[in-house]
């Protein structure tokens, strides 16, 4: 299994979404790639001090993913960029916390895009939460 926040864990959430009919289903109308950035990474995954997942997401499917590290991760860019700690990102998967209340909470800050527009596709997000779980961390 592999772990979070890695290259291999970002390759089987994509993965996991596009093998979710509940995904595809409440994310059909998405358009948009989306920077997952995990801030305060535990030493011992030798990623440094963060890392960042860039899923190409369109229609309900994952096109692919690109990953960064360390000095890297300050040259990933797209539409929506959600930055959080390691520790609210695996709450989230491990589904002790919802995406859209950490939002709003400040948990998960908004780096880029629009919190409207995202909090349009809460289906969709729950959708993302089961397949992340079925990866785990």
């Amino acid at each position: 299994m592999p772990k979070f926040p890695t290259r291999e864990w970002a390759e089987a959430f994509c993965q996991a979404l596009n093998e979710s009919p509940e995904y595809r289903s409440a994310a059909a109308k998405w358009e948009g790639d989306i920077i997952f950035l995990a801030t305060n990474l535990p030493q011992e995954l030798g990623l440094g001090e963060r890392s960042a997942m860039k899923l190409l997401l369109k229609h309900g499917h994952c096109h692919g993913v690109e990953f960064y590290q360390g000095a890297d991760v300050d040259k990933a860019d797209a539409p929506y960029i959600l930055e959080a700690d390691y520790k609210t990102w695996l709450d989230v998967i491990s589904g002790k916390q919802q995406p859209i209340p950490a939002m709003v909470l400040g948990k998960i800050k908004i780096k880029k895009g629009s919190f409207s527009i995202l909090a349009q596709y809460v289906t969709a997000a729950l959708a993302m939460i089961k397949a992340a779980q079925k990866v785990g961390t």
